[in-house]
C-alpha cells in the first residue's frame, strides 16, 4: 500500500506545483504556449530546490516570439503586476514581488528582448534579497 501512495504522488507531483500560479493571469501563458514549437518550458520543484529555499520554479522561454505572443504576455505580466507588492522594471527585465500567499514569497521575472521572450514564476520562503541574489549575473573580471 505504502508503494501505490508513493507512486501516486510522484504521478501528481507535478500537477500539484502547478497550481501555484493558479489564480494568476499568467498562468494562461503557460497553458496556451508551452506547447509551441518555439517554446521550452522548466518545472522544478522538491529537493532540487531546497537549498535555494525555494518550492517552484516554472519557467517559460520563446525563441522568435510574434507581435501577437509578446503583446500577450505582456498583457498578463501586466494585469498580475497590478497586485504586486515590489515591482521593478527596466528595459532590459520586470520583475515583480507578489503578496505572499499560505505562507510562501512568490515571484515573477519577465525578459522580452525581441529575439526571446522568458517569463519565469517561483515560490518559496526565499526573501526578496535571496531571489535578486540567485539571479543576479557574475561580472566579468577586467
Amino acid at each position: 500500500m505504502k508503494k501505490i501512495l508513493t507512486l501516486i504522488l510522484i504521478i501528481l507531483s507535478p500537477h500539484l506545483g502547478l497550481q501555484a500560479q493558479k489564480g494568476l493571469a499568467i498562468q494562461a501563458a503557460f497553458d496556451e504556449l508551452a506547447v509551441r514549437k518555439n517554446a521550452t518550458e522548466v518545472i522544478m520543484s522538491g529537493k532540487r530546490l531546497k537549498d535555494f529555499h525555494l518550492s517552484l520554479f516554472h519557467s517559460l522561454e520563446i525563441k522568435n516570439p510574434s507581435a501577437a505572443d509578446r503583446q500577450r504576455i505582456t498583457s498578463l505580466v501586466q494585469t498580475d503586476a497590478a497586485q504586486a507588492i515590489t515591482q521593478e522594471e527596466t528595459s532590459a527585465h520586470s520583475f515583480y514581488e507578489l503578496p505572499q500567499r499560505k505562507g510562501m514569497h512568490s515571484y515573477i521575472l519577465y525578459r522580452n528582448n525581441g529575439q526571446a521572450l522568458t517569463l519565469i514564476y517561483i515560490e518559496g520562503k526565499a526573501s526578496l534579497k535571496q531571489i535578486k541574489q540567485y539571479f543576479q549575473k557574475k561580472q566579468p573580471e577586467k
